[in-house]
Formats: C-alpha cells, sequence, structure tokens
C-alpha cells in the first residue's frame, strides 16, 4: 500500500500550500454559474439534485428554467407531481426529481440543519449532503466524486488499481477530509470538483494551467495521464424496439416501466404485441448510453390488423393497457422522457409516418 504522505515534505506546510494555491485560484477563475448568483440553501440544494450524473452544461438550461417555475422549496413542495416531471423532462434518472420534490417538502416541514439530517431525505447520499451542507452551512465535511478522486490520485500518484468507483470513494475520503479548509469548507469543496472538472480532467489534463502542478507527484514523475486506474468493466449491448402508432392526429404512449407510472413514452414493441400487425417500417433508430450499457432504441410504424369492416386500426385492450392517445398538439403538456421527446420531434419533422 502506498504512503499518503508526499517524501521529505511535512503534511502541515503540503496542506497549507494546497489550500492556499486552490482557493487563490478558485477566488480567480470559478465558472460563472446561475446557483452561484446571490446563493441560497434552496439553489445548492436544486444544482444538487441536477448535478447528480449529469454534465453543468446539460444542467443550466434547466436549473434556470426551473427557477422561474419553482422558485423556493415552497413552491415546489406544493407542486403536482406531473408538473415536476414535466419541467425535469429531458435529464434523465427521473427518480431525482420527485426525491427532490420529497426533500422540499422535508424542508417546509421539518427542515434538515445539517449533514446526518440531510443523509435522511429522499436521494440524498453522502456525496450530496456533503456538497449541500458544506456550501450552504459550512459544515467542514469533505465532498469527494469522480472528480475529487482523480485529483487526489494525481497528487499523490495513487498507483494501484481501484476495482470499483466506490473503492477509489473510500480511498480518497480520509485525503480529501484532511486536507479540507475548514474555515471555508463550501468553497473548499466547490473549487476541488471544479479543478477536476476544468483542469484536471480525464483525458489531456491542463496541467500547464493547474495551480498545484507542483504539489502534484504525478505531475513530478510524468505519470498524469495513466493515473488513476480503474478496474475495466465489461460494457454491454442491448436493443429496444418500439412502436409508433399515429391515428387521427394523436401518438399512442404508454407509463414508463422504469419505477416511474407518471412518465410517459413510446410503446415497446413486444413479442405479444409484434403478432396484431402485418408488416412494420423502422422509422428510426438512436443510440444512448446508460452506465455501462449501449441501447439502440429502433422506432417501428406498424401496419395493423383491421376489424371486420376493414375501416380503422383496432388494438386489442389488454396488450396495450395502461397506453393512452395523446393528441400531437397536446404532447407538450405531458411528461415525457428526454430522450422520447427529442425523436417524437424528430420524427414528426423527418414527415415519413404514414398517419391512420
Amino acid at each position: 500500500m502506498q504512503t499518503f504522505y508526499l517524501r521529505n515534505e511535512k503534511m502541515s506546510d503540503f496542506e497549507h500550500s494546497f489550500r492556499h494555491a486552490l482557493l487563490q485560484w478558485f477566488r480567480q477563475s470559478a465558472r460563472d454559474l446561475p446557483w452561484r448568483h446571490n446563493p441560497s440553501l434552496y439553489k445548492t440544494v436544486v444544482s444538487e439534485f441536477m448535478l447528480q450524473q449529469t454534465q453543468v452544461k446539460t444542467v443550466l438550461p434547466y436549473f434556470e428554467r426551473w427557477m422561474k417555475i419553482f422558485p423556493n422549496f415552497e413552491a415546489l413542495a406544493s407542486a403536482p407531481v406531473e408538473a415536476v416531471l414535466h419541467a425535469w423532462a429531458g435529464l434523465g434518472y427521473y427518480a431525482r426529481a420527485r426525491h427532490l420534490q420529497q426533500t422540499a417538502q422535508r424542508f417546509v416541514q421539518n427542515p434538515p440543519r445539517s449533514y446526518r439530517d440531510l443523509l435522511t431525505c429522499p436521494g440524498v447520499g453522502s456525496y450530496t449532503a456533503a456538497a449541500i451542507a458544506s456550501i450552504a452551512w459550512n459544515e467542514p465535511i469533505a465532498v469527494v466524486d469522480g472528480n475529487v478522486v482523480r485529483v487526489l490520485a494525481r497528487v499523490f500518484n495513487y498507483s494501484e488499481i481501484f476495482t470499483s468507483k466506490a473503492a477509489a470513494i473510500v480511498w480518497a475520503t480520509p485525503h480529501a477530509q484532511r486536507l479540507l479548509d475548514k474555515k471555508h469548507s463550501g468553497i473548499f469543496n466547490e473549487a476541488m470538483m471544479e479543478l477536476g472538472a476544468v483542469v484536471c480532467t480525464p483525458m489531456a489534463p491542463d496541467c500547464k494551467h493547474c495551480p498545484i502542478r507542483t504539489l502534484c507527484k504525478a505531475f513530478r514523475e510524468h505519470t498524469v495521464e495513466i493515473c488513476p486506474h480503474f478496474h475495466s468493466t465489461p460494457h454491454f449491448k442491448k436493443t429496444v424496439n418500439r412502436l409508433w402508432i399515429l391515428t387521427n392526429e394523436a401518438l399512442l404512449l404508454e407509463p414508463s416501466r422504469i419505477g416511474n407510472k407518471q412518465l410517459w413514452e413510446l410503446p415497446k414493441l413486444t413479442e405479444e404485441r409484434k403478432v396484431q400487425f402485418s408488416n412494420l417500417k423502422e422509422l428510426f433508430r438512436a443510440k444512448r448510453s446508460i452506465t455501462n450499457t449501449t441501447y439502440t432504441e429502433v422506432v417501428y410504424q406498424p401496419h395493423p390488423l383491421m376489424n371486420e369492416n376493414r375501416s380503422e386500426m383496432f388494438f386489442e385492450a389488454p396488450i396495450f393497457e395502461g397506453c393512452r392517445f395523446v393528441p400531437i398538439a397536446e404532447l407538450h403538456t405531458v411528461a415525457l422522457s428526454g430522450p422520447h421527446r427529442r425523436w417524437i420531434v424528430r420524427i414528426l419533422e423527418d414527415g415519413n409516418t404514414d398517419k391512420g
């Protein structure tokens, strides 16, 4: 096991130099982000929920719009769930929206006041709790995410292989806590995450402009590009077939099957459903990645079986139980999954569908 300390360097001197260089850089170079304008507890909570597994550039327009619709805890806590999901549509991981609203309700009814209190809120883990508690209340708890792990692994040139992200966080947490500037906990945590996001990046890190490069052992030993080391994980591929059934200017949708019945998407083309159609025309295909799986989503337009008079389309109710037709003109009022909303717009714009 590698030692935490740098050779020929007292930790107290190193800590002082690290904090000073990092905070000075952050005060001069911090990105101009909307939740940093007139910061508040509510803005911190909303931004941290949105930033879970989502890049800043993706979050920016959603955050601005969200604050106009739900400007405070009270507005969010009392809003209909459908409205909350609609405002979140496109950010993905929709359980976060529900948890954010439930957390807002907690703040209205019995406000959390510490890191430990926050851990009892829905959807709040150690990372989110530490970020909120340190940024909003200056509680001296280090925030450790992938960016912070990468910075620390390079600073200390940690060469052992991490078997998982969780193992990397376990290793990095005590080191981050030791380096933490307890008088400026929130700013320090933001600075560490910012450094990993914009300078100490996974690929092509900008060491030339890094404020702590003289303190970085990997920089001195020319190992930055290969640090940190993670055990490779298997990658999977999966194809999901979906249906495009448009009749009388209304599109058939079904509730999401990802633990959220109030989110809508194009129906899946199951084997049971496939027998209802004479043939299928491919309209659209797209790829997206979720964790370690790449999904190829293919949207088909079917030619349905006809009723006895052969005058209109017909679908067996049990096969499409839970689905409903939504007028195209009213799609903007429905909480659609972000990818599905984009696909629907794309298919309608292409104009190569057969209307029923």
